[in-house]
């Protein structure tokens, strides 16, 4: 059975998203689907406690909450073999099974996705030239 099939049966999803801005997907009835990323554009009114954003982030990844599992299915029929969907970085669990999608989250929460703001304080020409000393 297709992963597609077995969406559609389940019923309302979760979708996971560790796109900084989140994603949008046009379905073929013309509606605009966007998942919250990291970052999403519904962060940007939200508070930070404890050091963290407050919200729907569970180990980096954005949560979108209760999407049509039909829904999930089309569009991982269309974009199911992208990069960010085959290496992970946007994946949908059950809805009615919410400690499943945090597991899967917290495992793959250490994993870049070439988005990550870089770190002021190191110089990658200094760094990249130090590495090559030490080679040689």
């Amino acid at each position: 059975m297709s992963e597609t099939t077995e969406v559609k049966k389940s019923g309302p999803v979760n979708v996971f998203c560790k796109l900084p801005h989140g994603i949008k997907y046009v379905l073929r009835n013309g509606t605009v689907v966007e998942f919250t990323g990291t970052y999403g554009q519904d962060r940007l009114s939200r508070d930070f406690k404890n050091g963290e954003l407050a919200g729907d982030i569970v180990a980096g990844f954005g949560v979108t909450r209760n999407i049509d599992g039909a829904v999930w299915a089309e569009i991982v029929e269309g974009h199911g073999k992208s990069v960010a969907h085959k290496n992970g970085l946007i994946f949908a669990t059950p809805a009615a099974d919410a400690r499943s999608g945090a597991s899967q989250a917290k495992e793959k929460e250490r994993e870049r996705t070439g988005f990550e703001p870089i770190d002021p304080t190191k110089d990658p020409m200094r760094d990249a030239d130090q590495g090559s000393r030490a080679a040689a």
